[in-house]
């Protein structure tokens, strides 16, 4: 499942920078299309009082001299990235920049989305209607939100979440695309036991040893049964579960092992589907310790 072009956007910001940095990477990696996508909306205000006209044109002149430098800073950037051997191609879109990458990335037919992500805090996913969390919501591609303060090199500690649903093997494949040779994967199930109105599932399992052992060894068997194909490629790979809900073992395992990229699988479609989407994946992107993939 390797990837033949990637659509990352770009508007000069530090998270911005990021994401551009973990692109390149990506696309040399994979020798793959990169192609920077700026969104430069020009809104033209509405008409307006005689009185107020030269200001109205003031500010329309003020917004096309940015489009201009924003341009030349776009082409300078492309021949950078284009002089370290990347194939680097450039768009400038009359869109918000979350309808401009999706709709890029649609007609292009890109494999993977990569944007900017705030840094992690409080403040950060109340904002998290910026771009990362709209395009996560809206795209059919797979979205890397690559996040400022990652350490600056390539993916080599990916942590990444199974139910062994379909999703879920796409998740792994895309890991294991981004990573760099010799990363350690390490795929982790939160085990699902089930609903009780009268018990919580630990407070169930907790009273039956003999459950929870077999749960825990067939878990194991399908975990290992999900990577043993992989094993002898190009990274390292492991399996565990934990009696966790996804997201804290998520967390809490990116963590402890200091990845540098959590990856889940995601739906991609509007609607109820869409609406799901929220209970795993982009609770991640708002408060994960470092960049998340969401995959399709």
């Amino acid at each position: 499942m390797a990837l033949s072009r990637l659509v990352v956007g770009v508007d000069f910001s530090p998270s911005s920078e990021v994401a551009v940095a973990r692109a390149a990477e990506i696309a040399a990696h994979q020798g793959a299309e990169l192609v920077l996508v700026h969104a430069g909306t020009v809104v033209e205000p509405p008409e307006v009082p005689a009185s107020m006209q030269v200001a109205r044109d003031a500010y329309l002149g003020v917004l096309r001299a940015q489009l201009a430098t924003d341009r030349t800073r776009l082409a300078e950037l492309r021949e950078r990235l284009k002089a370290g051997g990347i194939e680097v191609s450039q768009l400038v879109v009359d869109r918000f920049p979350d309808d401009a990458l999706v709709e890029a990335a649609t007609e292009l037919h890109a494999d993977l989305i990569v944007t900017g992500a705030r840094p992690r805090g409080h403040a950060a996913r109340w904002l998290l209607g910026g771009v990362a969390a709209k395009v996560v919501r809206a795209a059919e591609q797979s979205v890397l939100c690559a996040r400022p303060g990652d350490p600056d090199r390539g993916f080599s500690r990916i942590v990444v979440g199974t139910d062994f649903s379909d999703g879920a093997r796409r998740a792994l494949a895309r890991a294991i695309d981004v990573a760099e040779p010799g990363a350690h994967v390490a795929v982790v199930h939160a085990l699902e036991l089930g609903w009780s109105f009268t018990a919580s599932p630990d407070e169930l399992v907790a009273g039956d040893p003999a459950l929870r052992a077999e749960l825990h060894a067939d878990i194991a068997a399908r975990g290992e049964a999900l990577i043993a194909p992989l094993r002898g490629g190009p990274v390292e790979l492991s399996f565990t579960s934990a009696d966790l809900r996804p997201r804290e073992l998520l967390r809490s395992e990116a963590e402890r092992r200091q990845a540098d990229l959590v990856v889940v699988g995601g739906f991609g479609h509007r609607g109820f589907r869409r609406w799901l989407l929220g209970s795993v994946a982009e609770d991640l992107v708002s408060d994960a310790p470092c960049s998340v993939l969401v995959a399709r």
